[in-house]
């Protein structure tokens, strides 16, 4: 019972931590990269959700624009296809994180670094380097685009009308 409780004890503690971690301090995301006022990325409606076309180490996924999650999240599905490209090695492997789902409970992910997150086209695209993303241990996690990638841009609007995301600069 003693050890069952001391069990306990220390994964809150581990969770506190790893939950609580202080974000970085560090300047926005460069939108400097031909940029007038702002890009726009078109989205589609699925079952709901908004999509848009983003490149995870030059290979391309739609990811579901999420605002209630608070980084980027891929399954083991994407990772494998990232593994068998040579998109992602040995060395992108940072460890494990703990997620708090939307039913409240706590789930283990791996934690990856991607070198190169593009966001939109060929025309007008943004691009980020060295983003954490959390994976999913199952295969049928969908991939998620959240607030840490959001949260270093400038502003982000969705316009409804038009169908599309646009982000600006500050």
């Amino acid at each position: 019972m003693i050890k069952r409780v001391l069990l306990l004890f220390f994964s809150s503690l581990l969770i506190c931590f790893t939950s609580c971690e202080k974000k970085a301090s560090k300047p926005p995301y460069n939108l400097d990269q031909n940029l007038k006022n702002g890009i726009k990325i078109s989205y589609e409606d699925l079952g709901g959700v908004k999509v848009i076309p983003v490149k995870l180490n030059g290979v391309t996924m739609s990811m579901i624009y999420d605002t209630g999650c608070s980084g980027v999240h891929i399954s083991l599905n994407e990772l494998q296809t990232l593994v068998k490209n040579g998109k992602i090695g040995a060395e992108d492997v940072i460890g494990v994180a703990y997620s708090t789902i939307a039913d409240g409970s706590i789930v283990q992910n791996g934690l990856i670094n991607i070198k190169q997150i593009e966001i939109g086209g060929k025309d007008e695209s943004i691009v980020l380097n060295n983003v954490e993303a959390s994976v999913a241990l199952n295969q049928d996690a969908p991939i998620l685009l959240g607030n840490a990638v959001l949260d270093e841009l400038a502003s982000v609007e969705v316009d409804n009308v038009e169908k599309t995301i646009n982000f600006y600069k500050k």
